[in-house]
């Protein structure tokens, strides 16, 4: 690649340091359209890690919902985040879901499916101790 050609050089012309500047203009082009596209792919990248595709639930799944209330607050830092179990009453529109309690009692608003994940049953695990 050749060196793009200063003024404060000694014996160039305008017309040198035009044409110089028009010989490597494709080639700077190229190189910014390339960086762009790193640029991109990195924030697709970042983007789709954060944005993961949540589960999808059936109706009848047991779930825990996210209590997003206690988020912010710094006095309940110790206190459970994750209400339930409820069970998934209805598929609501783009994602989100009525839940009902154990009591079979339901809940008036729907929920988000990002404040959701999957509950499993510890009454099913089995403990094994190796010596």
């Amino acid at each position: 690649m050749k060196t793009l050609l200063n003024l404060e050089d000694e014996n160039v012309t305008i017309t040198q340091r035009i044409n110089s500047l028009i010989e490597e203009l494709p080639s700077i082009r190229n190189q910014a359209k390339e960086n762009i596209e790193k640029s991109q792919e990195k924030q697709k990248l970042y983007h789709n890690k954060k944005n993961k595709i949540k589960k999808k639930f059936q109706i009848g799944d047991k779930v825990l919902y996210y209590d997003a209330a206690k988020e912010k607050q710094w006095s309940g830092k110790l206190e459970e985040k994750w209400k339930g179990p409820y069970y998934i009453h209805k598929k609501v529109s783009k994602g989100s879901y009525r839940i009902k309690t154990m009591e079979e009692r339901i809940q008036k608003t729907p929920v988000n499916g990002e404040l959701l994940k999957e509950y499993i049953d510890r009454s099913n695990f089995e403990v094994i101790i190796r010596i």
